[in-house]
């Protein structure tokens, strides 16, 4: 009798294909999403800015991120921190040797429940990143 319906191997990479989406976003693309705006997205003031962009990225649900800093850089201008264009600074953290237009983005208000509203600021400053296996995989603040 023939079989009917899906094959059971053809079952098998779908359930692959799903469990890895379902683990998510390695730390470096993680990195990218949470600090990496290149070209700077445009908008009419940092507040604007800041409210379009964390909701975006997806740092306003279940709960408002209370501070986070964008890079108006390329992520490979950022990746040779990792290398060359930084220096060490302990542990896995690494100094960038030049600076950075940025985009630090605060939560005004004391709820961290939707709907999220922040004030922007913008500074051009040297950074400080961790790395692992040469690419940035958290920002550790400006210096």
């Amino acid at each position: 009798m023939a079989q009917r319906g899906p094959h059971p191997t053809l079952l098998l990479v779908l359930l692959a294909a799903c469990l890895a989406l379902a683990m998510g976003q390695t730390r470096y693309e993680k990195f990218l999403r949470q600090h990496v705006d290149y070209p700077k997205t445009a908008a009419p003031d940092t507040r604007t800015y800041c409210n379009q962009m964390m909701q975006r990225r997806g740092m306003t649900s279940p709960v408002c991120k209370f501070t986070n800093t964008f890079i108006d850089d390329s992520a490979a201008s950022i990746t040779t921190i990792c290398g060359p264009g930084g220096t060490p600074a302990g542990g896995n953290l690494r100094v960038s040797k030049a600076s950075f237009a940025l985009t630090t983005c605060r939560l005004q208000g004391g709820s961290q429940r939707p709907p999220c509203n922040y004030n922007g600021g913008t500074s051009t400053q040297r950074i400080r990143i961790a790395c692992d296996g040469g690419l940035p995989v958290h920002y550790d603040g400006a210096i």
